[in-house]
């Protein structure tokens, strides 16, 4: 029996396409020659006794203020990556890293800094941290803003932040596999963003991550501005105590030449 012209094409297609996963997938697997690494140290101000290293995690900074703290940890590129990893087929859905290639650079370069941020709440009745009322400065006088991951509610204003979904160019109807990917891409930052107007209770705690654009390549020192960040409601739920802190950090970035030999010349 001849197999017909319309199926001989879709064979034709799905091979093509297993292929391209498995060269997509391949190439996944093939050890960078060079890589931008950023990475940030907490740096405690002096005499300042809220401030602390977490005795688990010497990268991650710990602010407390009586009944609650603030656990600020920065990620390094690897780090998201290892969370989360490409699919099956090599396809990169990692929303805070990219894995596209920069031919005049010779490198993969950073899009994103992310911040690991875990609010506790100790003896409160309820706190609430709110990205929006963050900043990022750098020692060079770059003011860097939070990305907006979009579920705060229909028309809320993000007080001047980014958006995720323009970004992601999810709202300029996209079609094929770059918007499809891109969706994966917004859910993963929706499960895991720390969103607005998430109050925290009594015994309770909430982690999310704090993006922000990449970081100019001059920068050697951040300041992490947290402001209203908000310590008790009055008995109309509006804010009635805020207190406002800061972490600081190091930066070191730079390329980093691989120690692994290439697989492919």
């Amino acid at each position: 029996m001849r197999m017909s012209f319309r199926l001989k094409s879709i064979a034709s297609l799905m091979v093509l396409a297993s292929a391209l996963s498995g060269c997509a997938y391949l190439a996944s697997l093939i050890p960078r020659e060079m890589y931008y690494e950023v990475a940030l140290t907490p740096v405690l101000p002096e005499g300042r006794g809220e401030y602390q290293i977490d005795p688990d995690d010497p990268q991650a900074v710990l602010f407390s203020h009586e009944g609650m703290v603030v656990r600020v940890r920065p990620y390094t590129d690897d780090e998201l990556n290892a969370l989360y990893p490409p699919l099956y087929d090599g396809r990169h859905t990692n929303p805070y890293t990219t894995n596209e290639l920069d031919v005049d650079l010779g490198y993969v370069p950073p899009i994103f800094i992310v911040f690991d941020i875990t609010v506790i709440n100790k003896t409160y009745s309820k706190i609430e941290f709110d990205p929006a009322r963050t900043q990022l400065t750098t020692n060079t006088g770059r003011t860097l803003r939070y990305y907006d991951p979009g579920r705060a509610g229909e028309g809320v204003d993000p007080l001047g932040g980014n958006q995720f979904s323009t970004y992601y160019q999810t709202e300029r109807g996209r079609s094929g596999i770059d918007k499809d990917i891109n969706l994966e891409r917004m859910g993963l930052i929706y499960k895991t963003a720390f969103h607005r107007f998430r109050p925290v209770f009594r015994g309770d705690d909430r982690s999310g991550t704090l993006t922000f654009d990449k970081l100019p390549q001059d920068a050697t020192e951040v300041v992490l501005s947290v402001d209203d960040f908000v310590l008790s409601f009055d008995a109309s739920g509006n804010p009635e105590r805020t207190i406002d802190f800061e972490c600081r950090f190091n930066v070191q970035q730079g390329v980093v030449e691989s120690e692994i030999e290439p697989l492919l010349e």
